[in-house]
C-alpha cells in the first residue's frame, strides 16, 4: 500500500482499554439513587446522542432520571449524585493511568518514522476528563472528541475534521479502531484505509466479544500494535 502520511486512532479499546480482569461489580447508579433500572436505562439511552455530541454534565443525566422516576431531588439525593459523579470520573480516568507499553512503543516508532498522529473518539465529556494527564496526550498532532465538535462516528464530517486538523487528505490516512460505532466502515467511506485493532478486544471474555464479530468482517485485523508497524513498512 502507499506509505501513509498519517495514522488516526480510535481511543477506547484501541489506545486504552476499560477491561479490568480484577473488576468487581459495584452498586449501579440506579440502585444508589433508588431509581428503577428500567427508568434509568431509558433516560441513559435517550441521551446517548446528546452525551456524545454536546457538553452534557453526567450529573444532569442523573437528575433527569430522578425526575423521570418522580424522585424528589433533596439534599440527600444531591449528595448521592455528587458521589456518583466522582465515582464515574475515577472509573473513566483509570484506563489513562496505566497505558500499555506496547501502545506507547508503537506511537514512538510511528513518530520516528514521520507519521502524523491523530485521535478520533466518540465520547462524553466526563469520559475523557483525564486525557490531558495521560502519557498518550503528548504524542498526537490532533485530537477530535465528538462531544466537542458536535458530531460522532460514523458521520463523515468527523473524519473530515481530523484530516483537516492533521493537514492530510483522507486517502493518505490509515484508521485504526476496534470497530465500535460503525467506525471502520465510516473510515472507509471517508476514503481512509481502516484496520481493526484486536489487541485489547481479544482479552475480553467471549460473551462481550461476540457482538463485535459481524461489524468487523471485511476489515484486516491487527492482533498487536507491532502488526500495524509491519503493515505500514
Amino acid at each position: 500500500m502507499p506509505h501513509s502520511r498519517a495514522v488516526v486512532f480510535d481511543l477506547f479499546e484501541t489506545l486504552v482499554t476499560e477491561f479490568d480482569p480484577h473488576w468487581r461489580p459495584v452498586a449501579s447508579p440506579a440502585s444508589q439513587l433508588g431509581v428503577p433500572d428500567v427508568i434509568f436505562n431509558d433516560v441513559w439511552r435517550s441521551r446517548k446522542a446528546d452525551r456524545m455530541t454536546a457538553t452534557v454534565d453526567f450529573r444532569e443525566i442523573l437528575r433527569e432520571a430522578c425526575r423521570a422516576a418522580d424522585l424528589v431531588i433533596d439534599q440527600r439525593v444531591d449528595k448521592i449524585i455528587e458521589s456518583l459523579h466522582v465515582q464515574r470520573l475515577a472509573a473513566k480516568a483509570k484506563p489513562f493511568l496505566a497505558v500499555d507499553r506496547r501502545v506507547l512503543a508503537m506511537l514512538a516508532r510511528l513518530r520516528t518514522e514521520g507519521f502524523k498522529l491523530g485521535v478520533l473518539s466518540n465520547c462524553a465529556v466526563e469520559e475523557v476528563a483525564a486525557w490531558p494527564d495521560s502519557p498518550l496526550a503528548s504524542w498526537f498532532d490532533d485530537v477530535v472528541f465528538s462531544y466537542q465538535v458536535g458530531f460522532a462516528k460514523p458521520d463523515p464530517r468527523i473524519y473530515g475534521r481530523v484530516c483537516d486538523g492533521l493537514g492530510v487528505t483522507a486517502d493518505r490516512v490509515t484508521f485504526v479502531g476496534d470497530g465500535g460505532s460503525d467506525e471502520l466502515a465510516g473510515a472507509r467511506r471517508a476514503g481512509m484505509t481502516p484496520y481493526r485493532a484486536r489487541w485489547f478486544l481479544d482479552q475480553w471474555p467471549q460473551q462481550y466479544r461476540d457482538h463485535q464479530v459481524e461489524r468487523q468482517r471485511g476489515f484486516p485485523a491487527l492482533l498487536s500494535p507491532d502488526e500495524l508497524l509491519e503493515r505500514l513498512d
